[in-house]
């Protein structure tokens, strides 16, 4: 298995084979961030889509020396926070609106029961919910860390801070909640 920085090198040499290595990979995380971020569900393939397009075009670039996947998912934060003011500024021009699907064909898929989706997304709302509690900082870093699972190294390069200083983020963050999950 090749690591990331040298299928990043062939990409920028236009190797296409070795950038869809690198989007097998990483699509999974980059998706899994962005739901923990709350985005919607119709955005997450676009964000994931809009990043690696950008880190695409930005391969040369790229410092080999550094972790891809950092670097990757600095670009995905990028692009998801870009999503997240969009939204904000739609939100404020337009209001909310809802738009009707009722007249449109139920898709068919191979997803779980009706059941077992409501309570995954129930589940998932709560901890986007107590997530959104906490300073955009510190939930970055939660997200990072805890859920997609980079290193804090990683971590801290995407977020262009040092390590030390994302440990702190971190600690802030696990008090914090601490303070707003309630104990089962």
């Amino acid at each position: 298995m090749e690591p990331d920085n040298v299928l990043a090198l062939r990409s920028a040499e236009g190797d296409d084979r070795a950038f869809k290595v690198l989007v097998k990979r990483h699509a999974g995380g980059l998706a899994q961030a962005a739901r923990s971020f709350g985005l919607p569900e119709t955005d997450i393939d676009d964000v994931v889509q809009e990043t690696f397009v950008a880190a695409w075009r930005a391969l040369d670039d790229y410092d080999q020396s550094r972790p891809f996947r950092a670097w990757l998912f600095s670009v995905g934060l990028n692009k998801m926070r870009d999503l997240y003011r969009f939204r904000k500024v739609r939100h404020f021009l337009f209001g909310a609106l809802d738009f009707d699907h009722s007249g449109l064909p139920p898709i068919e898929d191979e997803r779980p029961g009706p059941e077992r989706e409501v309570a995954a997304r129930r589940e998932l709302a709560l901890v986007t919910r107590t997530l959104d509690r906490l300073p955009r900082d510190q939930r970055e870093a939660i997200v990072l860390t805890a859920i997609v699972g980079l290193s804090q190294p990683e971590a801290a390069q995407a977020l262009g801070v040092t390590t030390k200083a994302l440990e702190g983020r971190i600690s802030r963050a696990r008090e914090r909640l601490a303070q707003l999950i309630p104990e089962r």
